[in-house]
């Protein structure tokens, strides 16, 4: 299940999309028309009873073409403010991360462990407090933005391993690209609906002037109950092409998720216990709130009650392909609220399972470095476990709350060499007290000596906090982070993989950065840019020994023509400073996911050429993935995916 993959065919099905939104439009079009003619034979506007009427056929598609596209429009305006608007419109409540009450821990515990073994940060997370029955969704444009949302029945009735199926399942849909297309979904699909809705303010306007039209000897009343009536039927043909279209678009992307998720935990039962919960409870999946006729499709199980063209596979099906010898059986859902504690490794274990599992280099093949990032695999999964547990209680504190998640941040930016530490010290003390300069100084010497895994692992903790500064609070600190990391001169490994870590996520939660559009469907354009990343990588893997670099951006170069048919020539370091590095990540950021994919696969083939990847070797190449848009997972041995 290769994410590069289905990246691509997410981001193909929106021609599929707008085929089908265009299909609806005509439809459409051809209803108004109709109750236009009928409106005007009413009227005696059309003498003869001509049907054929071009004027008024070129009236009635560009009103119904221009009402539409507002509509939508409008729309897609509302849910550009990311999957928390999505999650606020559905009803849902953010959890507060420092939440004490045990089912918003857990759930908040299970999706942070699966977002560092994806490589993405935290997403946002909501509960629908008044949906007793048991569904989930994931929304957003990109990871950047991403909010996840379970109802109050998912979040109490099911128990860890359920729970974490859930949520991989959701995770796939955030991996796989779905999120956008969704989005995009909601937005087309309220303009196909919009005219139902006029039909009905219409029905109701009707009331108050009918009384006057009477007494007036007109028929304003009649013919507006006419528009009013046909505009509602004409909202049925809108509402079969909505469902027609979300069904395409969702079912077997649903079937996916499912496969996916059972990949990531090596649970299947975990998830088919959910479903079977789904189809024992009495309120099973089914949303009650208004939007949930719009949002139907995002869901993890069908939030409506109708079967016909329904968004989701049926219950009974997806529960089979996961548990083959299924009976079929539904055990009736009527028991209290799960309470079990959380069957986590203690910290203790965590700490040293985690040091003795991974070493300053992990000796991978090719083949297996290749596999390691192009999906998300069970020993992932429970490296994601191993690492959230491995991270301290007091720095998991501090990255739950704005101020003590900036200072995790710029601890880990502060220099080893204590001359600039000094200077970026000082620079400090100019924006914070000398309290708080200490504490920062004091938790750099303390994260110094941690693994890169665990440093990145923090910023992903810190980063649902940091969204929550104001915009002013959040320019000072983009501007400070930006200073530290430039204030040495130097590019460092690890404060690029930072720099472009937070600014990229941060930047798109605060519209500082507009989710990128494809441009370039293959290399011819993307060469020299791809030279910049290669030799910078080569460079600074192997620095002071050039012949060691020449040889890794030679291996990197010769796998990406290979896979591409075009040459990469070599940067010189004056060629290959910051902003040309940014730069390069901005054109790259703009390229389909195939050529994401292969400029990953030439980049790790450039670290692989001593025979493994160090820590701060997959870290960078996490953080070229991150900068142009395709998170991966951290890299380690994995298992055959059968």
């Amino acid at each position: 299940m290769d994410f590069f993959e289905h990246q691509e065919q997410a981001r193909r099905k929106t021609g599929l999309l707008i085929f089908y939104f265009i299909l609806a439009l005509l439809g459409i079009i051809g209803a108004t028309y109709t109750l236009v003619i009928g409106i005007l034979i009413f009227t005696g506007e059309n003498e003869g009873g001509n049907f054929i009427r071009p004027g008024v056929l070129a009236a009635t598609a560009g009103v119904t073409c221009l009402i539409v596209f507002l509509a939508s429009t409008f729309k897609s305006l509302q849910l550009s403010g990311g999957g928390g608007a999505v999650a606020r419109e559905l009803g849902g409540r953010e959890i507060d991360a420092n939440t004490t009450d045990f089912h918003e821990r857990r759930l908040l515990n299970v999706i942070e462990e699966m977002a560092i073994a994806s490589g993405v940060p935290v997403p946002a997370v909501y509960v629908m407090d008044r949906e007793s029955s048991i569904n989930a969704f994931a929304a957003g444009s990109t990871a950047s933005d991403a909010a996840i949302g379970v109802t109050r029945g998912c979040m109490i009735q099911l128990n860890r391993d359920e729970l974490q199926g859930v949520i991989a399942h959701e995770f796939s849909h955030i991996l796989n690209g779905d999120m956008r297309l969704n989005i995009r979904l909601m937005g087309m699909l309220f303009g196909i609906l919009f005219l139902a809705l006029m039909g009905e303010i219409l029905m109701r306007s009707t009331f108050y002037t009918s009384h006057s039209s009477r007494r007036g000897g007109g028929n304003i009343g009649i013919v507006m109950l006419i528009a009013g009536l046909g505009l509602m039927l004409i909202g049925f043909v809108g509402s079969f092409f909505a469902r027609l279209i979300k069904a395409s678009i969702s079912r077997q992307r649903e079937f996916l998720a499912d496969a996916s998720a059972v990949q990531f935990t090596r649970n299947p039962g975990g998830l088919a216990g959910a479903l079977k919960k789904i189809g024992g409870l009495t309120e099973a999946s089914t949303i009650t709130h208004p939007m949930a006729k719009d949002a139907s499709h995002l869901f993890f199980s069908n939030a409506l009650n109708s079967e016909l063209l329904a968004t989701h596979p049926p219950l009974n099906e997806r529960i089979k392909r996961l548990l083959p010898y299924w009976e079929g059986k539904y055990d009736s859902v009527d028991l209290p609220p799960i309470v079990e504690s959380d069957s986590r490794k203690s910290k203790t274990e965590a700490v040293s399972g985690f040091s003795q599992g991974i070493g300053t280099t992990t000796r991978l093949t090719e083949a297996e470095a290749l596999e390691s990032f192009r999906s998300l695999h069970p020993e992932q999964v429970d490296l994601g476990n191993t690492v959230h547990a491995a991270i301290p209680e007091r720095l998991q504190n501090l990255c739950r709350n704005s101020a003590g998640a900036q200072t995790i941040v710029f601890s880990l930016l502060l220099a080893k060499d204590q001359k600039t530490r000094t200077a970026e010290l000082n620079l400090l003390r100019k924006s914070f007290d000398q309290k708080r300069v200490d504490i920062i100084s004091e938790l750099a010497d303390e994260v110094v000596e941690i693994h890169s895994t665990l440093k990145l692992s923090l910023t992903d903790l810190a980063i649902p906090s940091l969204r929550h500064l104001s915009a002013g609070e959040y320019d000072h600190f983009r501007k400070l982070a930006h200073e530290l990391i430039t204030s040495d001169r130097q590019v460092d490994l690890f404060e690029f993989a930072l720099l472009q870590v937070v600014t990229r996520h941060l930047d798109t939660s605060f519209g500082r950065r507009r989710p990128p559009r494809i441009k370039y469907n293959n290399f011819r354009r993307l060469t020299d840019d791809a030279g910049v990343l290669l030799s910078t990588l080569a460079a600074l893997g192997h620095p002071n020994k050039p012949e060691q670099a020449d040889a890794a951006f030679q291996a990197a170069a010769a796998a990406l023509k290979e896979a591409t048919g075009f040459s990469v020539a070599h940067k010189s370091g004056e060629e290959c400073g910051l902003e040309a590095i940014e730069a390069s990540l901005k054109q790259f950021e703009h390229s389909n996911p195939i050529i994401k994919r292969q400029l990953i696969e030439a980049c790790t083939r450039s670290v692989l050429m001593d025979g493994g990847v160090s820590s701060s070797e997959a870290e960078l190449i996490r953080a070229i993935s991150d900068a142009i848009g395709c998170p991966i997972p951290p890299f380690v041995r994995t298992a055959p995916l059968v």
